[in-house]
């Protein structure tokens, strides 16, 4: 038996966005429920930037087979995750600290699967390209290589089935008044480069389409790869043909950009990640 997991950030939830009113978020809190009960199976759901006191009714009423629980940062935009497996739950306090701003806290769901523990950290980590969002991003992945680390002492002498997923914000970086950018592509590489390392033993996995993110048709900024899913060596996912491990859902499966748009505007500039775990190595 295996068990799936779905990754999403979905801005905003709950809270109004530039010109809406509340009408609009409830009809969105709908909309976006009835898509994750109607055609996202998953045993586990993360999401992302969601206002708890908005969501509560929805979600109790709509999935009576889950148990939820949400981080409590000092901001209205929190992750939310859900669950229908048996699985420990905690809040990671080092993931809100390190910037003088506002940071969520990350969760660490360690789902309870045939005998085995398979503990996901569930992270948003700091948006934008500035030096300062770039060094609190290293900061952020160095705690989670450090969780990793202690759950390995914990799961001695072998490794932790661990998985790190969520909206890792791989923006870049741009240092003004100089040539040493940082781009998109570089931050991805540098975060196989770090995951993979001896140390770690970890890889991010790939996915049915490269972009994750994009404000749509008439944006500025063109589609880019912001969300990923990171598991160490240990840990099978299930595969398609083409050997991708993460089925990316939204608007990169539309076909145009009447449909992306639509998508887009409807649920949240962000696809959403699906996994499936099929086990692991034998302890």
């Amino acid at each position: 038996m295996a068990f799936s997991v779905a990754s999403w950030n979905v801005e905003f939830f709950g809270s109004r966005r530039k010109g809406g009113s509340h009408a609009e978020v409830a009809d969105r809190i709908d909309r976006v429920f009835d898509y994750l009960k109607d055609e996202i199976d998953a045993d586990v759901f993360a999401i992302y930037e969601v206002n708890g006191r908005s969501v509560f009714d929805k979600v109790i009423s709509d999935f009576p087979d889950y148990s939820w629980q949400i981080t409590e940062g000092g901001g209205a935009q929190q992750i939310l995750v859900g669950f229908r497996i048996p699985a420990f739950v905690s809040q990671r306090l080092e993931f809100s600290k390190g910037f003088a701003g506002l940071l969520r806290p990350g969760l660490l769901v360690t789902a309870i699967h045939e005998g085995q523990n398979y503990p996901m950290l569930f992270l948003h980590l700091k948006s934008a390209d500035h030096p300062v969002d770039f060094g609190v991003r290293t900061y952020q992945h160095e705690r989670a290589r450090s969780l990793r680390k202690a759950l390995d002492r914990a799961t001695a002498p072998e490794r932790s089935n661990f998985i790190v997923a969520g909206d890792f914000n791989t923006l870049g970086m741009d240092v003004t008044f100089s040539d040493s950018d940082l781009a998109i592509a570089d931050e991805i590489a540098r975060l196989n480069n770090m995951y993979s390392s001896r140390h770690d033993q970890m890889r991010v996995r790939p996915k049915t389409a490269e972009a994750t993110f994009w404000n749509g048709p008439g944006s500025s900024s063109p589609p880019v790869d912001l969300d990923h899913v990171v598991a160490a060596n240990r840990v099978a996912f299930e595969q398609d043909q083409d050997g991708n491990e993460v089925e990316v859902k939204g608007w990169p499966e539309a076909t145009t950009d009447v449909d992306r748009k639509a998508w887009i505007n409807d649920f949240s500039d962000h696809a959403l990640l699906r996994f499936t775990v099929t086990g692991a190595e034998e302890a």
